[in-house]
């Protein structure tokens, strides 16, 4: 069955939305990454085995294929390793959910806890001005996020939350980005 998933991506200055998809076919098991990914994205193939497995999932014994797209782009770092998780489970039919106007940002740890993600301000600036209603950001980098307004951001500890937020069993209190005008009117006195 094939899931589609997005997540952000900086390429240099620029960001752009990412397209997670993830086929698992019958087949010998196998686990590829193609898209233009580097060596920090190819090495999420172990992240993700373990924190599927270490969240009280089953990580699929089959041909997995993620495709980042646009496959003419680099992908670097980590952050592709929530989007490619729940794209497995969705995939494999563990958790059912419309993440179509969601952006999955974030890196996992073997345990399946989410790590600080460098980037996440300006990805999910991207991810409001493509649309998205929501950004899945680790929770220790929620307040960062939510300099961001008009988009509400799902602060996540792990993949484990993540799996019951999606399940409707402990669902994550949406944030709303910060509505507060940038040039406030402050007195002279709490400039300096």
């Amino acid at each position: 069955m094939l899931a589609k998933v997005f997540t952000c991506a900086m390429v240099g200055l620029e960001g752009r939305v990412v397209e997670v998809e993830v086929d698992i076919s019958p087949g010998l098991p196998a686990f590829t990454i193609v898209g233009l990914a580097d060596k920090a994205v190819q090495e999420s193939r172990e992240r993700v085995r373990a924190a599927i497995r270490n969240c009280g999932c089953d990580f699929p014994m089959r041909r997995i294929t993620v495709n980042l797209a646009p496959a003419d782009r680099k992908k670097e770092g980590p952050a592709y390793d929530l989007s490619i998780a729940m794209g497995i489970l969705l995939s494999s039919g563990q958790i059912s959910a419309d993440l179509s106007k969601t952006a999955l940002i974030g890196e996992l740890s073997l345990d399946g806890g989410l790590r600080h993600t460098n980037g996440v301000l300006p990805m999910v600036g991207l991810a409001q001005q493509e649309g998205f209603d929501y950004a899945v950001v680790p929770e220790v980098n929620v307040k960062e996020a939510t300099l961001v307004s008009g988009i509400e951001i799902l602060p996540a500890l792990s993949l484990t939350q993540m799996v019951s937020h999606v399940r409707g069993e402990d669902v994550i209190t949406a944030i709303a980005g910060d509505t507060t005008p940038w040039r406030t009117a402050r007195p002279h006195s709490q400039l300096i």
